[in-house]
């Protein structure tokens, strides 16, 4: 298997590689904090420059990172499924790596090379992105500072059965 500097590292160009995501999204979160397809596709459609993937030789995807644009400063139940192209805050609502690539730093590979797209992204927008926001539960605090991002403290929003806990990196 190649290693995570063989990937191709960029955004979404489609539904089909969308409807590739789904299955690692189902795999990877228990059902009752995964997106649906429909909500997925919401996203790709209405974000599609937030939709960034990582992608073997073969052109299977094998993670990714799914946001849309909010104002509130953190991640709320309304921006999960929302999608404000004025606001100046990328909620991620994914961070997803399929089984096999687990394990191998491509989370972190992945989210750092976000935040230099959403930065290059900045350079011709018209609405600057100022911060990046997500949940994330107690294990994975660790991945997410890991890629620059800051604990603010447990979050408001309930969905799932866990607590959660928002994170943000401001540009």
């Amino acid at each position: 298997m190649a290693g995570i500097d063989d990937l191709e590292y960029r955004v979404l160009r489609n539904t089909s590689e969308v409807h590739e995501a789904w299955p690692i999204e189902a795999a990877g979160y228990p059902s009752d904090e995964a997106a649906s397809l429909d909500g997925m596709l919401y996203r790709y459609h209405n974000a599609p420059h937030l939709f960034f993937g990582a992608f073997t030789s073969s052109g299977s995807i094998a993670g990714y990172v799914m946001s849309t644009q909010s104002a509130p400063p953190l991640v709320t139940h309304e921006s999960m499924g929302t999608h404000d192209p004025q606001g100046t805050v990328v909620c991620v609502h994914s961070v997803c790596v399929a089984p096999e690539w687990q394990r191998k730093g491509l989370a972190t590979r992945l989210l750092k090379l976000y935040v230099d797209s959403i930065r290059e992204y900045n350079r011709e927008a018209e609405v600057r992105i100022t911060r990046l926001a997500l949940l994330s539960h107690k294990y994975l605090l660790s991945l997410y500072e890991g890629a620059g991002f800051t604990t603010v403290g447990v979050s408001s929003v309930e969905h799932g059965s866990e607590h959660w806990y928002d994170c943000v990196l401001d540009l």
